[in-house]
């Protein structure tokens, strides 16, 4: 029996992660477009509290996740956020989910800074995140956000590189050599 004719093949696959790419960027401009003023050049999502990863530790991860929200609150941070650049400035969005079964997601607006008061100071990986440190103007410190890991997040990885940080490039979708 002849399996690989129902299989997709590679280019078949590349093609759908590029509609992919494209589409998931354009929604993330989109979602951040109505609260931003200018030309969204980049816009990747960001949370305050590395939630996903604590839901995955049985029993245990459900009761830090309120932890993670009051933390995030008192950092004075919304725990899920989308980071939007224009050509002078960033703006955190505070993200609100309207309903878990579907993508009606809102964002509206929690702070702007000046795109050239705002860097990128460090990254580190966090078991299923990435961890960012954004150095802002209005803080003594720099703020901590996640992010879903930069390999396979081009979204929030090109935020970074814009903001002066080291990210992975995207993995090359164009159909041509093997990626590592």
């Amino acid at each position: 029996m002849d399996l690989t004719k129902d299989e997709q093949s590679r280019e078949e696959r590349l093609e759908i992660a590029r509609r992919y790419r494209e589409r998931r960027g354009r929604e993330l401009r989109e979602l951040a477009s109505p609260s931003v003023e200018g030309e969204i050049v980049a816009a990747g999502e960001f949370s305050a509290a590395p939630t996903e990863a604590m839901a995955a530790i049985p029993f245990a991860g459900v009761l830090m996740l309120p932890w993670a929200r009051w933390r995030a609150r008192r950092a004075g941070l919304p725990l899920q956020m989308l980071i939007a650049l224009t050509g002078d400035e960033v703006h955190a969005l505070e993200l609100e989910r309207r309903d878990l079964r579907q993508d009606d997601d809102a964002a509206r607006p929690f702070r702007v800074w000046p795109r050239s008061a705002v860097r990128v100071e460090g990254i580190s990986k966090a078991f299923m995140r990435t961890v960012v440190l954004l150095a802002v103007p209005d803080a003594d410190e720099p703020l901590t956000l996640y992010a879903p890991s930069l390999r396979t997040n081009p979204w929030s990885a090109e935020v970074v590189r814009l903001l002066g940080g080291e990210a992975p490039e995207p993995l090359d979708l164009s159909g041509g050599a093997e990626q590592p």
